[in-house]
């Protein structure tokens, strides 16, 4: 009789409950990974909430080792038994162009913007055979177009799961940003997203970096400066456009980057404002709009934050690994199995004031 996998379950909106599952047999171009540590997502407690997708084995930011490979996969992969992996949520197609591209967010079989509920890591139904396709379980089920980036041995698990949301921010600031060598970037949000746009920034050569947040966010600002802000804002006590207009000795932006999902339009308006001319902004009110006029005024790119490609989690995987940022302090608390509601909800800003990045520990 195969041994049982014990995983986190979300059976209704807000509700989880530990079951177990039959571990599953694996076919020649698949594999099993060993669940290590797997980060709650930014966007997790947004799941959470919704009546969708249930019952589903949740989690998306996993790190783990491979304890089952198939021949067909381990030639696929470049992979062997015993090597440790972090993932990437995505499970696309491999052959249209975004895929051949390395920019599996785009991939004509896993974009949300042309598929209804395309399949990925941590939001597939656990009723679909082999059932294991989330990070709050003990094993995950590695189907054979699943994305591994190899990790060292010597990489804390929980650090190794920042791959995603610290990825995020190198695409963002980086990669679609175009931040570098004398620009100046404005953060908006110090999320672990924002901190990932900070040190992305930072890291990528930009001569000032402004990370910006609420009076509640006090710490995370804080920690903003260590990961590589060079200013910091508390929009609800400074103003924002007179404060980055003295920074910037009234030059302006030249990258922003909005990780909030800012709904009331103000982000946009900032943005506008502080704009230097051939800025890039990355805004995220997906309801909300920018004037083409102010757009050829001031010869803007505008752009939507989307996820991240295999470039951009492989950059911040030499960040994370390096040593050098204080990324112990991102990576704020750890529950096991039967703690993944509590988890979802202190990512939430629920019940623990002071998280940053949270992660589920399936052997703890």
């Amino acid at each position: 009789m195969n041994e049982r996998v014990r995983a986190a379950v979300k059976i209704a909106p807000e509700t989880t409950e530990v079951r177990d599952f039959e571990r599953p047999n694996i076919p020649a171009d698949a594999g099993l990974l060993r669940v290590e540590s797997c980060g709650v997502g930014g966007s997790d407690p947004q799941y959470y909430r919704r009546a969708t997708r249930i019952p589903t084995i949740m989690g998306h930011e996993v790190v783990g080792t491979i304890v089952e490979l198939g021949s067909i996969a381990a030639v696929r992969w470049g992979a062997r038994i015993g090597e440790r992996v972090a993932l990437q949520e995505y499970l696309p197609c491999w052959h249209c162009k975004w895929c051949m591209q390395g920019d599996f967010r785009l991939c004509e079989a896993a974009d949300f913007f042309v598929v209804k509920d395309p399949p990925r890591i941590g939001m597939t139904e656990c009723t679909q055979p082999p059932y294991l396709w989330g990070g709050y379980s003990e094993f995950m089920y590695l189907p054979a177009n699943a994305v591994i980036h190899k990790i060292g041995p010597d990489l804390s698990a929980r650090m190794a799961t920042l791959a995603i949301p610290f990825g995020n921010g190198v695409q963002w600031a980086v990669l679609d940003g175009g931040a570098g060598p004398g620009k100046t970037v404005l953060v908006v949000g110090p999320g672990q997203q924002g901190l990932g746009c900070a040190l992305a920034a930072k890291a990528a050569g930009a001569e000032r970096v402004i990370l910006t947040g609420a009076t509640r966010d006090r710490a995370r600002l804080e920690l903003g400066l260590r990961l590589g802000a060079d200013h910091v804002i508390d929009i609800e006590r400074d103003d924002l456009r007179s404060t980055v207009r003295e920074i910037t000795k009234g030059k302006g932006i030249d990258v922003l980057v909005d990780t909030t999902g800012d709904t009331t339009g103000q982000v946009v308006e900032d943005a506008v404002a502080l704009a230097a001319k051939g800025a890039c902004l990355n805004l995220n009110g997906l309801d909300q709009q920018i004037a083409v006029g102010a757009i050829k005024k001031l010869y803007l790119t505008v752009r939507a934050p989307r996820g991240h490609s295999y470039r951009a989690v492989e950059m911040a995987l030499r960040y994370i690994a390096s040593g050098q940022y204080p990324l112990e302090e991102v990576c704020s608390h750890d529950f096991g199995l039967d703690g993944v509601h509590d988890a979802i909800l202190a990512t939430a800003g629920k019940k623990l004031a002071d998280a940053v990045h949270v992660t589920v520990t399936p052997g703890r």
